[in-house]
């Protein structure tokens, strides 16, 4: 699919949900009344819901994948329309996000985007941040193709914060309006691409998993992300008696703190592990390779071990790099992750191929049991090997447990907050629903529903205007 300047006022095939439609309205009344009267545009983003191959987007030593999907009934969505001039002022019908406004660079960066976003401190915190890198990869790329900004309204289904990509959401809203205000044709598989580079302007050097889930998802299918060999293939995913819930525990921070998180295990995975893995006998088995890592390293160790990788860590992580230089960093459980996670999806791709577009009920609920284990699976080891848990995720977990209603669970995201996953058949949903508020939200003095913490999705399509 090309997303085209003559092609971005249409309406998106199939008539819209009567609760689409109110928001609409709404958000439209909103933008009008501040922007002013003149054409409205909109572009659609579903939530990412990553069934399995959790943090391991950014892995460079091992083949790892990803099964993501974008929900169809959980989405973003993006009122805006040219401003007319080199600026670009946002808003959003979330109360907790004000509004702001600022120009477009003079100039674009004059050097490459990586030693651009690497060699620069993370700008201060501020929801903003992810439509400035949006614009500034757009300038890097475009030049002075990039001659107007944008208005724009965002009216979101999606819990900030949450593990369910709403920051990817914006990034990949921002990329493509700007493209198509100033008639810059895209491919939504290379917007997905260059919206992750653009997400490096916050200080994250995560993949491209949640922007390719936003891109190129398709109603009724997963999509099969291999990292290894950057490719995408749209897998049937015939399960229409069952339903995957996310449920929000709290805002997964994104101060300073988290972010060193964030990318310490990015470092570890995309420098550490690799040049330690180098030294060894190719020709040993990957676990053995793996055993062999030591269980912790700091990084000036590190530095006298692999001078010339440290020297890439410098540049990619030096906030990392200054502020935990000796501090040791788990190496061994990281790896062990990412190994156990690709085995985790090659056994759920394997099911999914083997069950092809349709399926006996038998089948269907064989494969829906092994689903539900690999969940529970891949959340201890995000739990104890990755350590992106946290108490609280933790508590939501024992409340949603499993059987009869929830078929398997797991933290999604980034973590250390946000969504869990769970599994569980349609019939199931409001009794799953109902335990849940009760055994944990409840007890906290919350209404789960009403604070919009619940989302209860089926795979949808991508980007798509509306």
């Amino acid at each position: 699919m090309m997303i085209s300047p003559s092609t971005a006022n249409g309406h998106a095939p199939g008539s819209q949900s009567a609760r689409r439609e109110q928001r609409l309205a709404t958000a439209r009344a909103a933008f009008l009344a501040r922007y002013g009267p003149g054409e409205v545009r909109v572009l659609r983003v579903p939530a990412r819901i990553n069934i399995l191959g959790e943090h391991v987007d950014y892995v460079s030593y091992l083949p790892t994948a990803s099964l993501p999907f974008g929900s169809r009934e959980h989405e973003m969505l993006m009122l805006y329309r040219p401003s007319g001039e080199r600026s670009i002022r946002g808003a959003s019908g979330h109360a907790g996000f004000e509004p702001f406004r600022f120009d477009l660079e003079p100039t674009p960066p004059d050097e490459d985007w990586v030693e651009f976003v690497f060699d620069r401190p993370a700008p201060t915190p501020h929801w903003s941040n992810y439509i400035r890198g949006a614009a500034l990869f757009a300038q890097w790329k475009y030049g002075s193709a990039i001659g107007q900004g944008i208005d724009f309204l965002l009216d979101s289904t999606i819990p900030p914060a949450g593990g369910s990509s709403s920051s990817s959401a914006i990034v990949v809203l921002a990329g493509a309006a700007l493209r198509l205000v100033n008639g810059i044709s895209f491919n939504p598989a290379t917007l997905a691409r260059e919206s992750a580079q653009a997400e490096w302007f916050l200080g994250t050097r995560g993949g491209a998993l949640d922007h390719t889930a936003i891109c190129l998802s398709r109603e009724g299918q997963v999509l099969l992300m291999d990292h290894a060999r950057l490719t995408t293939e749209l897998l049937p995913f015939p399960i229409d008696n069952y339903r995957w819930v996310t449920f929000f525990s709290h805002v997964a921070e994104k101060g300073r703190a988290v972010m060193l998180e964030y990318n310490e295990r990015a470092a570890v995975s995309r420098l550490v592990i690799p040049a330690l893995l180098a030294q060894q006998p190719a020709e040993a088995p990957v676990e053995e390779r793996i055993d062999s890592l030591p269980e912790t390293l700091s990084l000036a160790d590190f530095a006298r071990l692999s001078p010339e990788a440290m020297v890439e860590c410098q540049s990619a992580f030096p906030s990392l790099v200054e502020d935990r230089s000796t501090r040791p960093l788990k190496v061994r459980d990281r790896a062990r992750h990412h190994l156990g996670e690709a085995r985790r999806v090659a056994e759920a791709v394997a099911r999914l191929r083997s069950l092809g577009e349709s399926g006996t009920p038998d089948q269907v609920d064989s494969m829906i049991s092994v689903l539900g284990g690999l969940l529970g699976a891949t959340h201890a080891s995000l739990r104890t090997l990755y350590q992106v848990s946290n108490a609280e995720v933790e508590a939501l977990v024992e409340a949603i447990g499993t059987g009869p209603e929830s078929l398997g669970c797991r933290l999604m995201g980034g973590g250390f907050g946000g969504n869990v996953l769970a599994l569980c058949r349609a019939a199931d949903v409001d009794a799953l629903v109902e335990r849940v508020e009760r055994g944990y939200y409840a007890p906290r003095e919350r209404h789960a529903q009403r604070e919009g913490a619940v989302m209860v999705s089926t795979p949808g399509d991508g980007i798509s205007p509306l």
